[in-house]
């Protein structure tokens, strides 16, 4: 299909004619004039989850929230190799979180 080029008017800063284009039916002219101003306002309703995951969003590049004392401590402990990992509690927790996540799914 070919696209005819515009006017030469409309080039120069004249108004184009009111008559649809060749090919255009007579409502997508009624479209293509929607953006004039006195037509409605368009608006965006975004969903509950939508407006949860950019408030998570925002949490994230703000840094979120955590005990940097802690996280020092933490540092420490393992540079000084004084750090001790129950690795039974480490196994207990990482099934419950795995379990957590399937009974979701289900």
């Amino acid at each position: 299909m070919k696209i005819p080029p515009p006017s030469i008017d409309v080039l120069q800063g004249g108004k184009a004619s009111s008559a649809p284009a060749p090919g255009r039916s007579n409502a997508s002219a009624a479209k293509a004039g929607a953006g004039t101003p006195s037509a409605q306002a368009d608006s965006i309703h975004l969903s509950q989850l939508s407006t949860h995951l950019h408030e998570l969003e925002a949490t994230l590049v703000t840094g979120g929230e955590f005990d940097q004392a802690k996280v020092e401590q933490i540092k420490q402990a393992i540079r000084d190799g004084s750090l001790t990992v129950n690795a039974a509690v480490v196994a207990d927790r990482m099934l419950a979180g795995l379990q957590d996540m399937f009974e979701k799914k289900a």
